[in-house]
């Protein structure tokens, strides 16, 4: 199974990562950091041997109309039940416009190149706090791209296999929102760990 990830930032700051995963193992990871969406689509398209089965975005991929997303809500109170800090998770209005802006046009881009690929945002930094597979993940690959940027795409990778396999215990988040606005064109997933609060004993 092949699957991308893509950390979208500004000038040097954009990650990509293709891993091939064999079962649960990876057998072939590449990836580096590039300036644009549509430099990190060409490269990971000459790292594919095939279309990819998801692809995995670490930027927000739909948006609500000036209210906090019901998604990031659920994320920011698992990451705060971990012991982590809120602002981990960040309301949309107030991020950079490098990753606003280059997440929706790498999704758009993804979407038109691999029109058969099931597209995730995804949260490397809350995820890798509340589901240790992630961050066993993380940690194994961490030595074979070039810094954080690269990492993140590998970890949201781990997320667009996760959704290809609709891994138990994970849910789509995105359906929290049902007003959502997807700036991309094609309605995409959040999947995320569906972690189970020990004190309320129900899921959030």
């Amino acid at each position: 199974m092949l699957c991308v990830g893509f950390d979208p930032g500004g000038k040097h700051a954009f990650g990509w990562c293709v891993i091939e995963f064999e079962g649960n193992t990876v057998i072939r990871i590449v990836g580096d950091v590039v300036s644009c969406a549509t430099e990190a689509i060409d490269r990971a398209n000459e790292s594919l041997s095939a279309e990819p089965s998801a692809v995995g975005v670490d930027a927000p991929l739909f948006w609500t109309d000036g209210n906090d997303r019901e998604a990031d809500r659920a994320v920011r109170k698992l990451v705060c039940n971990a012991g982590g800090h809120g602002g981990t998770v960040g309301h949309v209005n107030s991020l950079r416009g490098a990753c606003l802006i280059q997440g929706a046009l790498v999704a758009h881009k993804a979407a038109l190149d691999w029109p058969s690929a099931i597209i995730t945002e995804a949260h490397p930094k809350a995820l890798t706090q509340v589901w240790p597979e992630a961050l066993n993940f993380g940690r194994s690959i961490q030595q074979r791209g070039p810094g954080d940027h690269m990492y993140d795409a590998a970890i949201a990778a781990f997320t667009a296999r996760a959704l290809a396999i609709r891994a138990a215990d994970w849910r789509d988040l995105a359906l929290l929102d049902p007003d959502a606005y997807f700036p991309s064109g094609r309605r995409v997933h959040y999947w995320f760990p569906a972690i189970e609060e020990k004190h309320a004993g129900r899921s959030v």
